[in-house]
C-alpha cells in the first residue's frame, strides 16, 4: 500500500468487473453495512428521477426502479454498464461516462436526487463534480453518497499528514488469483465538507453506519473490524434554493 503520484481518470474496475459485481452482492462490506444504511435512508426520501453515479453492476439501480423511480444510471467502466443493462433489461437509461468530465449529455435540473455508491474516493476534485451534480438536480435536490471514511484511509494506509488529499495504490486480494490493483484518493474530512458548501450544498445527514447482525453472522471476523473502527462514511446533502 503506497501512495502514488499520477492522475489518470480511473477504471480499474474494468478488469474484474464481473467478479466484483458477483461478491458485492453477498460481502461483508457492501451487504451488511454500506447497502442496509444507504437503504434505510433512501426510504426515508422523496425521489422521482434519479441519478446513479457510478452505478456499478446495477443493485442501486434495480432497487430506485423497484421504487418507482425514473432511473439514468452511470460508470465508466464498459464492463459495469453492460452488467447494469443486462440486470434493468429496458427499465432505465445506462451510459458510460467519466465523472470527471461534465455530463453534456443531461440536462439542467433533471433530477431530484442523485445516488454515489462508494464511487467518489475515486475522483480527486470533489468540488467540480459537485457542481456539476448540482447543475442537474432541481432547487432543494438531494444528494446522498457513500465514501471511504477519512480516518480509515489514513490509518490503513499508515499516512503522516491527515490534511492532505493524497492518491493511494491499493491491492485487493480477493477477486482472482492474483491480487488487483486500484487506485483512489484519501482527504480530510474538512474537504469533503467544503467541496459541498464551495458548489452550494447543505449537509442534512451524516452517518457513520453499523454492521447488521447478518454481517455478524456470516462474517464475524469483518462484523469485528467494523463495529469498532469506521470503514465508510455516508453523507446525505441538499441543493440550495
Amino acid at each position: 500500500m503506497n501512495s502514488h503520484p499520477q492522475n489518470p481518470p480511473f477504471n480499474d474496475f474494468e478488469t474484474f468487473a464481473e467478479t466484483y459485481a458477483e461478491r458485492s452482492q453477498f460481502n461483508s462490506h457492501n451487504a451488511y453495512y454500506e447497502r442496509p444504511a444507504m437503504f434505510s435512508l433512501l426510504s426515508e426520501l422523496k425521489f422521482k428521477r434519479v441519478l446513479d453515479a457510478g452505478c456499478s453492476g446495477g443493485i442501486y439501480s434495480q432497487w430506485l426502479v423497484k421504487h418507482n423511480a425514473e432511473v439514468v444510471a452511470i460508470d465508466i467502466s464498459r464492463k459495469m454498464v453492460q452488467l447494469t443493462q443486462q440486470k434493468l433489461k429496458n427499465q432505465a437509461q445506462v451510459y458510460q461516462a467519466d465523472l470527471n468530465q461534465p455530463l453534456t449529455f443531461l440536462e439542467n435540473a433533471s433530477f431530484d436526487l442523485i445516488l454515489s455508491s462508494l464511487t467518489m474516493h475515486y475522483l480527486k476534485n470533489w468540488e467540480e463534480v459537485f457542481k456539476e451534480f448540482s447543475r442537474l438536480l432541481l432547487p432543494e435536490g438531494l444528494l446522498l453518497f457513500s465514501t471511504h471514511h477519512p480516518l480509515m484511509d489514513f490509518q490503513l494506509f499508515e499516512k503522516t499528514d491527515y490534511f492532505q488529499t493524497e492518491l493511494i495504490e491499493d491491492y485487493w486480494h480477493s477477486y482472482g488469483d492474483r491480487p488487483v490493483t486500484v487506485h483512489f484518493y484519501r482527504r480530510p474530512l474538512s474537504a469533503m465538507t467544503s467541496a459541498l458548501k464551495n458548489a452550494g450544498f447543505s449537509i442534512k445527514q451524516m452517518i457513520e453506519p453499523r454492521p447488521t447482525e447478518e454481517c455478524k453472522q456470516y462474517y464475524p471476523q469483518d462484523w469485528e473490524k467494523l463495529s469498532t473502527k469506521p470503514w465508510f462514511l455516508i453523507i446525505l446533502a441538499q441543493k440550495n434554493a
